[in-house]
Formats: structure tokens, sequence, C-alpha cells
């Protein structure tokens, strides 16, 4: 199990990696677009509509590594105000309900993605992007997010048993 968990480490360390590179990248293709169209009246259509899309992938590919590290936005009040088991099991059914939600929204995403890649959907833009490229990392970004909410229920479920407060 501790070889599935680096190799889970792994990826999603990988995409968030992949998010960054994303994010630099944007900004130096923002800035020349700027410099272009200020200084040589050129706009860069293709860089404004690669930013658009770009945005999609920094979210869903990052989002498993900000869950992973708890970066995510609980409901502080509630869970200062608990301690012990009570804490530890709400924040077991957080993890149910976003294991629940996050499960759900990757089969429809991945049908969704499935779908436009089957029939071959393309954006109507200046590039003619297949649409199952653009929204491939939603269905990856919730896969990753229900992994990891599934280790989250087995650490605070290990904690429950032994009378452990949960370390969200």
């Amino acid at each position: 199990m501790n070889t599935i968990n680096k190799i889970i480490d792994w990826i999603i360390n990988f995409f968030a990696g992949i998010a960054a590179v994303i994010i630099g990248v944007l900004l130096i293709l923002i800035t020349y677009a700027t410099i272009s169209r200020f200084f040589f009246n050129d706009p860069k259509a293709k860089i404004i509509e690669f930013s658009a899309y770009s945005l999609i992938y920094i979210t869903f590919l990052a989002a498993p590594w900000l869950l992973r590290n708890r970066g995510h936005i609980n409901v502080d009040l509630i869970l200062m105000k608990l301690q012990g088991r009570r804490k530890t099991a709400l924040l077991l059914f957080n993890d149910a309900v976003g294991l629940i939600l996050t499960s759900g929204l990757f089969v429809i995403s991945y049908q969704v993605t499935l779908s436009n890649y089957m029939e071959k959907i393309k954006v109507m833009d200046s590039m003619g992007t297949p649409q199952f490229l653009l929204i491939l990392a939603i269905p990856l970004g919730f896969l990753f997010l229900a992994i990891q909410f599934l280790r989250f229920i087995k650490q605070d479920f290990f904690a429950l048993r032994q009378k452990k407060e949960g370390i969200h």
C-alpha cells in the first residue's frame, strides 16, 4: 500500500508541476501578447485563447495537490469548537461527502470527455482545438481528488478507531 501511495503522491506532484509550468508559460505569453499589441499593433488571438483554456488545466491539475496539503477551505469555525472523536467524525463525514461528490463529477466529466473524443467535437476558435483536449484535465483532477478523499477517509477512520483527533 505504501508503494501505491508513493505513486499517487508522485502523480499529484507531477500534475501540480504541470500546472506551475503552465502558469510560467502564461506569464511569458501574456507579456509577449501585451507588448505585441501595444508596440506593434499585432494582437495575438491564439495566446488569449490558450490563456483561457489553460486556466482549466491549472485549476484541475493543481486541485489534488492543494487538497492533499489541506489547502482547501474548511469550516474552521465548527472544527475549532470540536475536539477528539467528534472532530474526527466530522472530518470523516466531510471526506465522505467530498468522495461522493468528486466521484460523481469524475464519472460525468469522463463521459463528457469521452463523448467529445468519440464525436470529434472541435471548439469554434482560431485553432480548431478538439474539445476533449480542453476538458481532459477535469476528469483527471476529479479522479485524483476522489482518491485523495479516500486516503483521508482511511486516515480519519483509523484515527477514530484509535480514539485520536483527526489530522486535517
